[in-house]
């Protein structure tokens, strides 16, 4: 009897320790492999994906007019318009970039253009903000008027000018400049910052004849914002700057665009586009792109490279790139860049990270300028 229960207690302690050594294998297993899914994601690759997205002349032509790249995955609801007051800039356009958790956003705001006249008769007009810092703060008290937000952060950026030239006995001089101005509130219990960025561009006319006229054509443009979480206001710097400095006019959209200015110069026409019939002006315009607005075109572009450079170069918010035919600005804080044949560019921190092995289509290396 004894030696039947000393046969029983060790069965029992047998299979205990079978059972002991099993846990202790399946533990082992499930370590491992959830240490194999931790190296797996932590070996995943950080990217971001930038695609094209297309700003369509729906009012007028029903053509691309400008193109710019935006992350992948973002939403974007944006608007190209006619602006029926305004016969010699009469394009104006405005849109809401917002990232897919609704953390970021970025706002684009319509140019503002004006005119302020002093003479013998008295003065007519808008006359121009003091200075691009005084016309900002004003703009976000109009914008952000809901919101107890304070000044946290006010800069010129960049200035140019004078330049002096004379039409016709009139004397012009224009000089521009450029600036920020970052703010901090709430927003649904929520620490708020946003950046607002803009130009304003300032020409100043005078003509004596029997009485001397003083004259004001100023244009604030490049008005946009970048909003997000307090810390966060970085990221989605880097996002805006890539945007604006990959917005390109159209050539044939900007062919149509001055052939257009020209014809409004015509009385007959400034009527036509008064009663808001835009369509039927551009109707008279040709797809013939000649020289002169060819040139135009490629100084206007040259132009805005300048302005973008000099805004990323301050806020240094992007990297420059090159496919070894064009220049590129992307977002900054990535190790390399890819473009493919669709327009789209791919960054990724990781050096040794290639596309081609994970993605279709083509993928081809960028080069860093520096």
């Amino acid at each position: 009897m004894n030696l039947y229960k000393a046969l029983i207690w060790f069965c029992i302690l047998l299979c205990s320790s079978c059972q002991q050594n099993s846990n202790s294998k399946t533990e082992k297993g499930d370590h491992k492999r959830n240490q194999q899914e931790t190296e797996k994601v932590a070996a995943k690759p950080i990217t971001m994906k930038l695609v094209p997205h297309h700003i369509l002349d729906r009012e007028g032509s029903g053509m691309t007019a400008i193109t710019c790249l935006i992350p992948e995955g973002w939403t974007i609801k944006d608007r190209l318009y006619w602006e029926y007051e305004d016969a010699t800039l009469p394009i104006r356009y405005e849109g809401t970039l917002q990232s897919e958790d609704g953390r970021y956003k970025i706002f684009a705001y319509p140019d503002i253009r004006s005119v302020y006249s002093e003479g013998p008769m008295g003065s007519s007009g808008y006359p121009p903000p003091q200075n691009i810092l005084t016309g900002l703060k004003d703009f976000i008290k109009r914008h952000r008027q809901g919101f107890q937000y304070q000044i946290r952060e006010e800069k010129i950026i960049n200035r140019s000018g004078p330049t002096d030239h004379t039409v016709q006995g009139v004397s012009f001089r224009t000089h521009s400049t450029g600036g920020l101005v970052r703010i901090r509130y709430k927003e649904n219990q929520n620490e708020i910052e946003e950046e607002f960025y803009g130009n304003l561009e300032i020409t100043n006319s005078l003509s004596q004849g029997y009485a001397t006229l003083s004259g004001i054509i100023w244009w604030a443009s490049g008005l946009y914002s970048c909003k997000a979480p307090i810390g966060e206001l970085e990221k989605c710097r880097r996002i805006a700057l890539t945007v604006k400095s990959s917005s390109k006019l159209t050539l044939a959209f900007y062919n149509k665009f001055i052939q257009v200015t020209q014809l409004l110069s015509d009385a007959v026409y400034q009527r036509i586009y008064a009663a808001g019939q835009i369509s039927k002006i551009i109707s008279q315009t040709n797809d013939q792109i000649s020289k002169t607005i060819s040139d135009s075109y490629w100084n206007t572009q040259k132009s805005n490279e300048r302005n973008n450079q000099q805004f990323s170069d301050y806020l240094r918010g992007v990297d420059r790139y090159s496919d070894g035919q064009n220049n590129i600005q992307l977002p900054s804080g990535y190790t390399n860049a890819w473009v493919n044949d669709k327009g789209e560019y791919l960054l990724s921190e990781t050096n040794s990270y290639d596309p081609n092995q994970e993605l279709n289509g083509n993928w081809k290396q960028l080069d860093r300028m520096k």
